[in-house]
């Protein structure tokens, strides 16, 4: 079954290993290199935030329609 996964990041989250050194993790989806950032979220940090943007494999946009009561909902997650 497909499921639709809602990234809502558009940075990834820093985090400081016990040796003091930080490690980028992705949380936008996008990255490469995942579990490890790697800058591709900046392509997307324009987007806004009102619309529901998927992607298909070979990276193209694709808005999706959803009944305003719908997103309303999925934009507060």
């Amino acid at each position: 079954m497909a499921r639709l996964v809602i990234h809502t990041a558009k940075r990834p989250y820093r985090y400081t290993t016990p040796k003091g050194e930080d490690v980028w993790i992705c949380i936008c989806g996008f990255s490469d290199k995942y579990p490890i950032c790697s800058g591709k979220h900046r392509a997307f940090a324009a987007e806004p935030d009102e619309k529901i943007i998927a992607y298909d494999q070979e990276a193209n946009k694709i808005e999706i329609q959803i009944p305003e009561e719908i997103a309303s909902k999925l934009r507060k997650i």
